[in-house]
């Protein structure tokens, strides 16, 4: 593309923030200190090991992963909880503290990507329109958005459980269009989920960029095609190398 869009609308979390990224790091600290502290028959990678893949189950069915981000303190018990259950720890309490103590861990270490801001200075200075699509609970959302200085920059911030609909939804996009009153032959989208992010604004004629920030490439076998790839939301800055 040698032009920029009217108007770009951005996913928030492994978009503009690096949400998963601190919660592999925070998963394997919270493991870590979880065995030194007791005295259970299971290593740090045995933990670890489940913790994963019930976190993959949980998320894997679409109302599970629904609700759960829009209550994430919740979701984090039921993930320990049941991951606990595995080595017949049926503490509840013991499992609360676990997944509390993961939610600090991960909040804290949570932080931009290190070109958001620049970019979207940047973006801002040439007149492009912005706004957020993100799902997520409506508090756990803004204060993200508050704290990392974000609100200022966008137009429109929709979040899932403020407008009523989810992505993929294509109504939370067509929304979207309608509050900018721009037609989807001038606004792009920006976000690492294919199906959400990129097969959805599509299927309603929205040119899609793939934030592919972990530089994994496309899935093999995948279908869904997106319009521009990037590893860097600083690619999106015209002439950026």
């Amino acid at each position: 593309m040698d032009k920029y869009p009217l108007a770009i609308l951005f996913d928030l979390d492994d978009t503009l923030i690096s949400f998963d990224g601190a919660s592999d790091k925070a998963w394997d600290k919270c493991s870590d200190d979880f065995v030194r502290q007791h005295s259970y028959p299971f290593t740090k990678s045995e933990l670890l090991s489940t913790l994963n893949k019930i976190r993959k189950w949980y998320w894997s069915d679409p109302e599970r992963h629904k609700n759960g981000r829009e209550d994430m303190i919740k979701a984090r018990r039921d993930i320990v909880g049941t991951a606990l259950s595995e080595f017949d720890i049926c503490d509840i309490k013991i499992s609360n503290e676990f997944a509390d103590y993961y939610s600090a861990c991960q909040n804290e270490l949570m932080c931009l990507f290190p070109n958001t801001i620049s970019t979207l200075t940047k973006l801002k200075s040439k007149g492009v329109r912005m706004g957020i699509i993100t799902n997520g609970s409506s508090v756990g959302q803004r204060e993200k958005l508050s704290r990392f200085g974000l609100e200022s920059f966008f137009e429109i911030i929709l979040i899932d459980q403020e407008v009523g609909y989810s992505k993929p939804d294509t109504r939370i996009y067509e929304h979207a269009l309608n509050l900018l009153s721009l037609n989807t032959d001038d606004v792009w989208m920006v976000g690492d989920n294919l199906i959400w992010d990129i097969q959805a604004p599509q299927s309603v004629g929205i040119y899609s960029v793939w934030n592919d920030y972990r530089k994994s490439g496309l899935p093999k076998d995948m279908k869904i095609t997106p319009d521009r790839i990037i590893f860097d939301i600083s690619e999106l800055i015209i002439g950026a190398v």
